[in-house]
This record gives structure tokens, sequence and C-alpha cells, in this order.
């Protein structure tokens, strides 16, 4: 499903229940709600804001903000982890990449939740609606003050492009696309990044294993990302007569991809229901796979990969002291709140420069 766009389309939405009326003001404009050639434009476009010198000039500030936000978590008492560290990383992160006002940081992280996460309608249209408002102001803004940022990065490519002949790329194209970058890299980052952490508490012998070898750290950031799979579903759109599993589908069936099915399938990892940070190959679904794969996921595996050697070097154990939390949807799941113990380890922090070759990129990424 994930390989042939042409027969399983995205145009016509990517998320069960989607408000279509939503899902047709943003089609072949969102990236994610686009199929070839479109999307090969929207993709070369957003694309440009995140190929590996890009991101790799961005490892200093991930790992800056980590350890602020670390600092205030790593203790003798009890902390709320989701609120004080999963929650902002991801949201600081992208919202210093697009140089937005730091006032404006907690606000557009609630937008990117309400976005995507509301069980009501209304207040996920309304989100979204805000975040279109707030980024065309931006747009405008950033038209007379360029700078190194993603919006800047972005306005810049859409000109060349145009001067080069391609189609042209409109201020809506460039405020819906900034707005599903927001989203995307606050929601699954955030997920990944707290189930990590329950995981590892979950599985003392794993966790120790990563205390001990700094090795370890790529891999587990793969594995938490197959555990956790917190973008839960991908549906897709029969444009034509298909034999899928078996059953015969018409133009106009819907097909969904399970995430956390995928990356659990016994045919593809053995022992599937074991959390083990040394697996090793790890060709999860976390980002999708093919054309539609996650324009971000770079940045979001040097985010997980800076928390992992943060939380390795300044802690010796992990205590979960209250049940997890977890989300109740069916799109993006993972734990709303987190009440843990992180035992200072007593000694200094020892951190590792971010290997772009062991990002677990794949070919196709």
């Amino acid at each position: 499903m994930y390989a042939n766009d042409e027969l399983f389309s995205s145009r016509l939405g990517m998320r069960l229940g989607a408000n279509a009326d939503a899902v047709k003001a943003v089609a072949d404009r969102m990236l994610i709600v686009t199929d070839s050639p479109e999307h090969v434009r929207v993709r070369r476009l957003v694309g440009s804001a995140f190929t590996p010198p890009v991101v790799r000039d961005l490892e200093a500030s991930v790992r800056g903000v980590v350890r602020e936000l670390m600092d205030a978590v790593v203790a003798d008492e009890p902390r709320e982890f989701v609120s004080a560290v999963a929650r902002p990383l991801p949201t600081q992160v992208i919202c210093a990449f697009m140089d937005l006002p730091r006032t404006d940081w907690e606000w557009i992280g609630q937008l990117t939740t309400d976005g995507i996460d509301s069980d009501d309608d209304e207040v996920r249209l309304a989100a979204n609606s805000e975040l279109f408002l707030y980024f065309t102001e931006v747009i405008e803004e950033r038209r007379q003050r360029p700078g190194p940022d993603l919006i800047s990065i972005l306005i810049r490519a859409a000109a060349e492009a145009e001067e080069s002949g391609a189609a042209p790329f409109s201020e809506v194209d460039l405020v819906v696309n900034l707005a599903g970058i927001l989203i995307g890299a606050n929601e699954t980052t955030r997920y990944a990044v707290a189930g990590g952490l329950v995981a590892l508490a979950n599985h003392p012998e794993q966790w120790s294993g990563l205390r001990r070898d700094a090795s370890l750290v790529a891999p587990a950031v793969e594995e938490i990302l197959r555990w956790t799979s917190p973008a839960v579903h991908a549906m897709r759109t029969v444009t034509a007569e298909t034999l899928l599993g078996g059953r015969t589908l018409a133009p106009g069936d819907r097909v969904t991809v399970w995430t956390p099915a995928a990356n659990r399938d016994p045919e593809v990892f053995p022992d599937p229901e074991t959390f083990d940070i040394s697996r090793r190959p790890n060709r999860h679904l976390a980002f999708g796979h093919g054309r539609h794969v996650c324009v971000g996921a770079r940045l979001a595996r040097m985010e997980i990969a800076a928390f992992l050697d943060e939380l390795r070097a300044r802690v010796r154990r992990i205590h979960l002291v209250e049940p997890v939390e977890w989300s109740p949807s069916n799109f993006t799941r993972g734990p709303l709140g987190v009440m843990v113990r992180l035992e200072p380890a007593g000694s200094a922090p020892v951190h590792r420069k971010f290997n772009d070759s062991e990002s677990g990129c794949h070919a196709d990424q």
C-alpha cells in the first residue's frame, strides 16, 4: 500500500474519520495528502529544509534543549515527565528552527496537539485554522526579513523552483505545509520519547545495557520507534480494482495500515513482543515507507538520540511511581502522563556526536 501511490491514493485523506471538507481544502497542497506528480514537487520543496547538512547544523541546538529540559527532572523526587520533557522537546526544537518567538511556543504546541489529537472535529478545525492564520502572518514578516530559519529556507526554495520553470508554490501551499511540518514534528517525537522512557523503565536489563554501551543508542532509537509506533494508522483510497490479502477491492474503497501491528509482524521481526535495543535489522514503519516516508525522520531520530545520550549519562535508575496514562487516539498514541523518579547517576554527562550514518535512515527515506 505504501509502495504504490498510483493504486492507493493519499489525496482523498490519510486519516480515518477526517473531515472531508478539510481534506479537500489541502489536497494536492499539503505533503501528506498529495499524489504524484504533485507529491514529488511538494516533497522536493519541503525536503529542502531537512537535508543532512541542515539537520546536522541543528545538533548543538537540539542537545542544548535536551540538557535544559532534563535539568528539571533528574532528581531524587518524582517529576511528571511528559509535560516537563517529552512535550516541550520537539516543540522547542522545531519552533527554534522556524525562529518563532519563544513566547508563542507553548501556545503553538497546544494548537498542534488539538489539531491532531482532539476527538472533537470542531476543536481540530479551529486549531488548524489558528495555525494557518499564524503562518500567513509569519511568512509575510519573513519575506521582509529572511534568515537561516526553516521558513526562510522554504520561501527561498519556492522562489528558486519557480524561477527554474517549476509550477508556482503559492502562499497557501507554504502555509499548509508549515502547519503540517509543525504537527508532524511534535506528535511522533513526543510520544516516542515518553514511550521510550516507559519501555526502558519496564525493561531494566535493556536500560542497564544502554548505560554500559553508547554504541547501543542508535539501535535503541529504532527499537523505541518500532515498540512505541506513535503514528498508529495511515489510510489510503483505492483508485482501481485490485486484489489485496485475498480480497477484491473496488475504486473508492479505503484501506489502512495499522503501524503497531506491522511493527510486530513475526514474519519481519523475530520475537516481535520482545523489547530489544540491540535489534538489527529493524525495518519498522514508524515513519511510513516509500514516497510518503516522514520528511522530518532524520531530525526526529536526532532528538530521540540526544535524549537517550543525556538520559544514560545522567540517570542511574528509572522508577515509574504511578500507572502511565495513555492517549486513547487511534491516530497518534503514547503516554499522556508519566510520573517518574530519575535517580541521578552522580557523574558528569558525556555527549556523543550524532552520526548521520547511524540514523537508521533507509534508502527510500
